[in-house]
């Protein structure tokens, strides 16, 4: 996707202010590090459990797989040519309890993954990056910290 159109669709929808200073340096930028494009390449398992939060996505499962981003980009988000109204107006955020009972299985998830990395005992099909974007987003959810200041304590 070229990312000049999508910072002019997000600047016309009157959303580009809401993206983060981190997410804007990424979109506007000529070049970018391998580790910054596998950095943004992840965040968008962090969308998927954000658009699971507003009943966009119907499970999460088992951080055994990534998202479906043909779902993602063809089904789930507005085209860039539309406007974004129609999808907020459609968005419905979950129970309380439905986020909280997710929130805590994914940091209990993580909290074991990383003590199975401490002992070599990880599961194969765990895609440990997937886990941790989820957790990411949970924790966004609930804090008070902007999007690029969220820290992962497990």
């Amino acid at each position: 996707m070229d990312s000049k159109c999508l910072v002019d669709w997000l600047k016309d929808q009157q959303i580009w202010d809401y993206v983060s200073p981190l997410e804007k340096t990424w979109f506007t930028a000529k070049e970018m590090t391998n580790e910054e494009r596998r950095r943004l390449g992840w965040r968008i398992e962090a969308e998927w459990t954000l658009l699971w939060s507003i009943s966009k996505v119907q499970s999460l499962g088992l951080p055994t797989q990534t998202c479906n981003t043909a779902t993602l980009v063809d089904d789930i988000m507005p085209k860039l040519d539309d406007p974004i109204a129609t999808f907020i107006a459609s968005a419905k955020l979950r129970s309380s309890s439905a986020l909280w009972v997710e929130d805590n299985r994914v940091y209990n998830l993580h909290c074991y993954a990383r003590q199975a990395f401490k002992s070599n005992t990880v599961p194969d099909d765990l895609i440990y990056d997937v886990l941790v974007q989820r957790h990411y987003a949970f924790e966004w959810l609930h804090s008070r910290d902007e999007w690029d200041d969220i820290r992962l304590d497990t």
